[in-house]
């Protein structure tokens, strides 16, 4: 049986990738040309699996695996917008990953390994078995930009410009430059828009120098724009959204939310709010969208980081109907926010939070791929590992308080209006971040296992069907993910380098973030600083030390393996090499810190609107 396995192993990683090569080289290809490939690729594996092993049946298997991806690719749903390039990429993962999974399970069954060996590989299997399902709807939401015919865009509803509602433009602010907070009321001064008002509300900041050139500025932009310094206000972004609902005129129909630091563009409402014509419609969000970073290598990166999600995943939960608002650039139905109980202020990520619970009531949604706004990428890299540990904690938060939304009635899930389309993938957004502290927990089984090798003194050598599969695996998912970049986000591959190093920085904050989460452990929300930094290198290796500490453990464990185990098999190989590529990915943080610091100007000067000059002060006064 795993012989016969073996052989459909080297089928399918061959057919995936012959799939991705489609993508890259003819993504318009037609069905026809892609069967044909993948019949071939097929048949190469088959010749491979008879040269690596002739005493092996190769041919019945191949030629059943492939006719199993032909009808697979062939059978589309009346709802499968997916290229016959996409299709079939798709098919051939599914079943690449399937069958790699099967022939993993029969090649433990079969080893004769000591107690504490087998145990450790075992769990080790069934730990990483968890997360599959999870990954696999990941996956999808990331690659189907790629992999559709067409794009199907939420910018083709209806939209009427005879409807004009009221809005009401909420700025929340803490402890931020003035002259960045004014830059962003005079962009919102310039709304190409007649029916809005604009709140600020100043949230605890405790310097008068801080806010009261704010106050004096939305004094001059006129009636529409009020001020509003509060003190005493809980749940940090949330809280003060939520103090300004009572306080918003009443004939205003839709909220927008703005951060502090976001030049809009004059026709964002003009060109958006007549989606609210449709009365089921609860928000429209735009994506986050970032300027002013040309001057740094640092902000670059993190930008072109960024981006990704907004033209992939975004997309993909949209097409659900599980779209996300991401805090700033949405316009939301005040009657939506008021039925689902407005902002969550116990979560760190208040705003995908309240898309679950505008769902829940019934509501739909709209994502925009076109920027409307864009803010300041943070300017070191402590600030910018702060924001991802709370983008991450959130979602975990979100599923620990929502998770019987997600469930079936029959397993006493809570009656809700979500889709069974919208349960999902609102419930794969926390389970997939908590994969990624379940996938750190097996590279801990992994280590153990290898040590346990070498103090038995067992020997796993590497067999020939899993060295290729996994080479297949890395190269295809590396293509794809450069794929992405230059075909969904339009990036160099300079700048896809830059974004692939930024994400690895954040590797190590991204799994801590996970298990603290997840475990339950407190944490604290707190705001990105918009004040210029200025150039420490020795501040910002600091900010990185936990990474540097965890890649040097990483590298010396997987030196040790390389070193202790020279005939302990292949598979302890394989393990080290994983280690040294995941101290790797943590060893980055230290560089991407000090080119962040390198960035940053030398001198910074003051603001004139910071000064704290009597006569100004008195002025406002």
């Amino acid at each position: 049986m795993i012989a016969t396995l073996g052989v459909v192993v080297l089928c399918t990683a061959l057919m995936w990738m012959t799939a991705v090569g489609l993508l890259w080289l003819a993504p318009t290809t037609r069905r026809a040309v892609c069967m044909a490939a993948i019949v071939a690729a097929a048949g190469a594996g088959a010749a491979l699996a008879h040269l690596a092993w002739p005493d092996r049946a190769a041919l019945l298997p191949a030629g059943t695996v492939a006719l199993t991806a032909v009808v697979l690719t062939m059978a589309r749903g009346e709802r499968d917008e997916l290229s016959p390039a996409g299709r079939t990429a798709w098919v051939a993962w599914l079943l690449f990953g399937a069958s790699t999974l099967v022939w993993a399970v029969l090649f433990v069954a079969g080893l004769e390994l000591s107690t504490m060996s087998t145990g450790l590989l075992w769990l080790a299997m069934g730990v990483s078995a968890l997360t599959l399902p999870s990954a696999a709807v990941t996956t999808r939401e990331g690659w189907e930009p790629l992999l559709q015919r067409r794009r199907r865009s939420s910018s083709l509803r209806v939209v009427r410009a005879d409807v004009r509602p009221r809005v009401s433009i909420h700025v929340p602010c803490h402890a931020e430059p003035p002259e960045l907070v004014i830059s962003t009321l005079e962009r919102l001064a310039a709304l190409d828009y007649d029916d809005f008002e604009v709140l600020v509300i100043d949230n605890n900041t405790t310097d008068p120098a801080l806010w009261l050139p704010v106050q004096e500025h939305c004094r001059l932009l006129g009636d529409r724009f009020r001020f509003f310094h509060v003190e005493g206000i809980t749940g940090a972004k949330a809280g003060a959204l939520n103090w300004a609902l009572p306080h918003t005129d009443p004939a205003a129909e839709v909220i927008a939310v703005v951060d502090a630091d976001y030049h809009v563009e004059p026709g964002w409402l003009r060109d958006t709010v007549g989606r609210f014509a449709d009365p089921q419609l609860g928000f429209v969000q735009c994506p986050h969208a970032y300027r002013d970073h040309e001057h740094s290598r640092f902000a670059t990166w993190a930008n072109w980081e960024y981006a990704v999600f907004f033209q992939t995943g975004m997309v993909s939960l949209d097409n659900r109907g599980a779209g996300l608002t991401v805090g700033t650039m949405s316009l939301i139905r005040k009657q939506a926010l008021v039925d689902a109980g407005g902002w969550a202020e116990w979560c760190l990520t208040e705003d995908s939070e309240l898309s679950i619970r505008i769902h829940a009531a019934g509501y739909s949604s709209v994502y925009l791929t076109e920027a409307y706004g864009r803010g300041l990428v943070p300017e070191t890299f402590e600030a910018y590992r702060r924001q991802r540990f709370r983008w991450t904690y959130g979602p975990v938060q979100e599923l620990r308080h929502h998770w019987r939304l997600f469930l079936p009635g029959w397993l006493g899930g809570r009656p809700s209006r979500l889709t069974k389309s919208q349960r999902l993938h609102h419930a794969n957004h926390g389970i997939d971040v908590i994969g990624i502290g379940v996938r750190a927990v097996v590279l801990v089984l992994g280590i153990a296992t290898g040590f346990s090798l070498i103090a038995h003194g067992e020997t796993l050598q590497m067999p020939f069907e899993l060295w290729f599969a996994s080479t297949a695996a890395l190269l295809g998912s590396w293509l794809m993910r450069l794929l992405v970049y230059r075909r969904c986000v339009g990036a160099t591959v300079a700048q896809t380098v830059g974004a692939i190093v930024a994400f690895a920085a954040l590797s190590l904050v991204i799994t801590v973030a996970t298990l603290r989460a997840t475990i339950g452990l407190s944490s604290a929300w707190h705001r990105t600083s918009k004040f210029q930094e200025r150039r420490n290198w020795r501040s910002a290796l600091a900010g990185a030390r936990t990474e540097t500490l965890a890649g040097g453990a990483c590298a010396a464990v997987a030196l040790g393996l390389f070193v202790f185990a020279p005939g302990s098999g292949g598979v302890v190989v394989m393990l080290g090499i994983a280690l040294l590529a995941k101290g790797l990915a943590f060893l980055s943080s230290p560089v991407l810190a000090l080119v962040a610091d390198r960035d940053l100007p030398g001198v910074v000067p003051a603001p004139v609107a910071v000064r704290r000059d009597a006569e100004l002060l008195s002025q406002v006064s």
